[in-house]
């Protein structure tokens, strides 16, 4: 009994030594202090550019109407998914589909600031984005119906798709970040097999680049892990970490192609493939407004913002110069369309 105390006291001893030994608030003090790109200021300034705002009693009513909602949405995700894969105008026979008028109309009128969860993994930003990803899934499943249907009014399923990701504008988390990313996606790859004319508000979803607001999240995020570690565990590796972290975003933010590898995050889970995802979305966003352009009568933009591509177009397909392979379980729209 004396020995395993002995050697119990010599292990948290050892643990001890160990904890101080490798404490190094200066260096994690300096990383924290550095300038991250794009005007991003330090770790230390970043909850002064994410205010915080009064949650408004329009985001519990619209909750309360998602919430009626079928809880799972397998064959809508199915039916979205085949039809932004699919690379023709003509729109497959859709299932039977949740009324969203109601939300539809709602999001159109009302300004809707959602409850704010800054902490990593919260399990209400998780659900709260589930259920923002049904709403998004199932207005762009009727728009799609209402479009095979050649009724203008799909544009308004579409806009509604629109509003609903830009009330998460004011959200640091990833997770939700990634949300607006992922709804603008859907949206845009089924923009192109809408009816004519094009609305004017389309215009603000082809000018928006999401690798910023990405970024912004991303050093949000550094931030987190820097609040708790420097106050528990501040070592050198967090410093090395974090230093790691802000030259990625340095290389993300000079990049100019859509066709992007990048290296892994070392602090949260690995971003690799949201990355490629968003360099990607650039070209997508081109491939919609050109096949618009098309079926407007209008020549394409052969010329592209991916320095690695660019468009042509021979009179019934029109194609990216590249393929920007993504990994499962992403769903892109194509690179090719039939567009005639």
């Amino acid at each position: 009994m004396k020995a395993a105390l002995v050697i119990a006291i010599a292990l948290l001893s050892l643990a001890g030594l160990l904890f101080f030994a490798l404490r190094n608030e200066q260096a994690v003090a300096t990383s924290a202090a550095q300038q991250w790109p794009g005007q991003l200021g330090s770790l230390e300034t970043v909850n002064s550019r994410w205010p915080r705002y009064d949650t408004s009693d329009s985001s519990f009513k619209l909750k309360a109407l998602a919430d009626a909602l079928p809880s799972t949405d397998d064959f809508v995700e199915g039916f979205v998914a085949s039809e932004i894969k699919r690379d023709e105008l003509e729109i497959a026979e859709p299932p039977a589909l949740p009324d969203v008028s109601s939300i539809r109309d709602f999001i159109l009128k009302e300004p809707i600031l959602w409850e704010r969860h800054d902490e990593i993994g919260n399990q209400q930003a998780t659900e709260m984005r589930a259920m923002q990803m049904r709403m998004a899934r199932a207005l762009i499943a009727n728009a799609l119906v209402k479009a095979r249907a050649k009724d203008s009014r799909a544009w308004d399923d579409l806009h509604a798709v629109w509003k609903l990701a830009r009330s998460l504008d004011t959200q640091p988390q990833m997770m939700l970040q990634t949300a607006i990313l992922s709804m603008e996606r859907m949206l845009n790859a089924v923009a192109w097999k809408m009816p004519l004319p094009v609305p004017a508000w389309l215009s603000e979803l082809q000018e928006r680049d999401d690798v910023r607001a990405l970024l912004d999240a991303f050093q949000f995020q550094a931030a987190s892990y820097w609040q708790s570690g420097a106050r528990w565990f501040p070592t050198k590796w967090l410093a090395e970490s974090i230093d790691h972290d802000r030259h990625l975003a340095e290389d993300l933010s000079k990049l100019t192609g859509c066709d992007v590898n990048t290296q892994m995050n070392q602090l949260g889970t690995d971003l690799t493939s949201l990355w490629r995802r968003a360099f990607r979305y650039r070209a997508e966003r081109e491939a919609a407004s050109n096949a618009l352009r098309v079926r407007q009568g209008k020549s394409i933009e052969s010329g592209s913002r991916c320095s690695d591509g660019s468009w042509t177009y021979d009179g019934t397909t029109l194609r990216f110069s590249r393929e920007i392979l993504t990994a499962p379980p992403d769903n892109p729209m194509p690179l090719v369309l039939r567009v005639k």
